[in-house]
């Protein structure tokens, strides 16, 4: 018997003939077969809210108090990265987002100019941020660790039945200890008055 031979016979050298074998095929991979947008619309970009002159006002406190800590230790560098991170934070809560287009089809996400193919992408669920609903998606990948699309006028059950066919969707999505400090710092010291 020749070596070809043994090797054509060998059940861990076997491949999937064609199209006809489907058991070698994961639903995302078949369901793609034919490229065609399930969902389009567009939205914001990211979710945004008009701040109050308490959110600027507790900022810039912050800031100044951090940025003096920052100067009586003589951490030049710290007090740099301290004046860039409110500077983005302002420009965040003041700039309004431009709106793009998001757009949902067999064989990924597109999000603006930015395309996800459905097997990077691991698991979704929805969230309520800043008087929006928000489609998070988990991707494989470290960065971006999650995907939001902002749904706007979009239906969260419709979005939901044809997100599920490619991906898990999620009940109750697991959170670091870093995100649960985060939330429970915002809940018990907010940026913003919230009594107006």
């Amino acid at each position: 018997m020749s070596d070809k031979t043994s090797k054509q016979n060998n059940p861990k050298n076997a491949r999937p003939q064609g199209a006809a074998n489907e058991a070698y095929l994961t639903p995302k991979i078949s369901e793609a077969g034919e490229v065609r947008t399930l969902l389009s619309w567009e939205g914001p970009s990211r979710p945004f809210k008009k701040k109050d002159r308490s959110y600027y006002t507790t900022i810039a406190v912050l800031v100044i108090l951090l940025v003096l800590i920052a100067f009586l230790l003589r951490e030049f560098l710290l007090i740099g990265v301290l004046l860039a991170l409110a500077f983005v934070a302002y420009v965040l809560a003041y700039v309004p987002p431009h709106n793009i287009k998001y757009r949902i089809s067999t064989q990924g996400v597109t999000i603006g100019e930015d395309f996800y193919f459905w097997h990077f992408l691991d698991a979704f669920w929805f969230k309520p941020k800043e008087g929006y609903q928000i489609l998070i998606i988990q991707t494989r990948f470290r960065f971006p660790a999650q995907l939001m699309l902002v749904l706007g006028s979009q239906e969260e059950e419709k979005i939901k039945k044809i997100v599920a066919r490619f991906l898990p969707f999620v009940e109750v999505p697991y959170k670091s200890w870093m995100e649960k400090w985060s939330e429970g710092l915002q809940k018990h010291f907010p940026l913003e008055n919230v009594h107006r």
